[in-house]
């Protein structure tokens, strides 16, 4: 398959958003949706039906004229766009009413979408030099390593050089279930606030926030530690702080700097990640697109406005979902800080279903 600009696109800053980087994701975005238009019959088919063609996309304002395949689809069908014995890599993530979506990597997918997230991470400042011990929130992923989530925190693990992962969320042969360890991440917080390695904790922020004041837990695990929260408050939306608020609750219980605690949003389907700035906005990189839509008539929307959020982007030539358009909320806007570019504010979800997915059933293992 061509995918030179593809290839280009992830050799570009991030954050570079010169008219020719606009142009090579515009041409790596090509490149993706012909292969898939080429490959997958439901997208051709699709596409054919929204009268649309990857050859209509000229300049960088035709992108918004993609058609937005539905999220749901993800949830209740198996999309490959290349045979299943060339697939190195498949995620799962659970959804509304239990559906999973699985996303198919092929080698040259799981090198890109690895790729883009060392680059994303690394323009904002949160890769370094240190040796760090590692606390995440999340699945074993010796167990669940097929869990997008656990994929996620192992692969932010690699970011850094690290000492000892410890991982809350563990495999009870006895139940035959994933438990979360209290105990075991009390302990583990103790241990790391005396072991004189800087600390990077990954996680659902509501979990986090909850342990902390169940153990009135008081530490000063120093400044050159790390928090990258993700998964939002799903469950816990009534407990729900503003972000500066959590950020100072954080600094005065556990000693990270406000500006090196940083939310992080993801879905499975779209493989991007929309990190936090020192400023606690999340940019928009140059490797994907967003777009905001009226929930009515699907219409664009100004900047500003909320609306239902369209994804563009282009590294996975196994799985179909270069344009994604999800039930989540969302507005652009913009940021104060040199970084540049549109930044994504999320607004909750969509429809009146309650959101079974990962941060649900990790907040559940909190005993009362």
């Amino acid at each position: 398959m061509k995918t030179d600009a593809t290839e280009k696109l992830f050799n570009t800053d991030p954050f570079d958003y010169s008219l020719e980087n606009q142009k090579t994701f515009l041409e790596s975005f090509i490149e993706n949706t012909a292969f898939h238009y080429d490959h997958h019959e439901f997208t051709h088919r699709f596409f054919d039906h929204e009268k649309f063609h990857p050859s209509l996309l000229k300049t960088e304002k035709d992108l918004a004229k993609t058609p937005g395949m539905m999220v749901h689809l993800y949830k209740e069908h198996e999309f490959v766009s290349v045979p299943k014995e060339d697939l190195v890599l498949t995620l799962t993530s659970s959804g509304t009413g239990g559906l999973k979506s699985c996303q198919f990597l092929n080698q040259q997918g799981l090198d890109n979408v690895k790729k883009l997230a060392l680059k994303i991470h690394e323009s904002l400042g949160m890769v370094d030099d240190y040796t760090y011990n590692y606390l995440c929130f999340t699945y074993d992923p010796a167990i669940a390593n097929d869990l997008g989530t656990a994929f996620t925190d192992e692969l932010l693990t690699n970011f850094t050089k690290k000492n000892e992962v410890y991982y809350a969320i563990q495999w009870n042969e006895k139940s035959g279930d994933f438990e979360l360890n209290e105990q075991g991440v009390v302990e583990t917080l103790k241990r790391f606030s005396e072991s004189g390695l800087p600390t990077r904790i990954l996680g659902f922020p509501a979990l986090i926030f909850e342990l902390i004041k169940k153990y009135e837990l008081k530490l000063d695990l120093g400044p050159h530690s790390w928090l990258q929260t993700g998964g939002g408050w799903k469950g816990k939306a009534d407990q729900e702080i503003p972000k500066l608020e959590f950020r100072k609750f954080i600094f005065e219980t556990l000693g990270i700097l406000p500006q090196n605690q940083r939310d992080l949003f993801g879905m499975v389907e779209h493989g991007i990640p929309y990190v936090d700035c020192a400023e606690g906005n999340m940019h928009i990189p140059n490797y994907a697109r967003v777009f905001v839509r009226s929930p009515h008539t699907l219409e664009l929307l100004p900047k500003g406005e909320k609306g239902l959020l369209h994804f563009l982007c282009s590294y996975n030539f196994s799985y179909p979902a270069p344009s994604l358009l999800t039930t989540d909320y969302g507005r652009l806007g913009t940021c104060s800080c040199p970084i540049g570019g549109d930044i994504l504010i999320l607004e909750g979800r969509a429809g009146v279903h309650k959101h079974k997915g990962c941060a649900i059933k990790a907040l559940e293992m909190i005993k009362g």
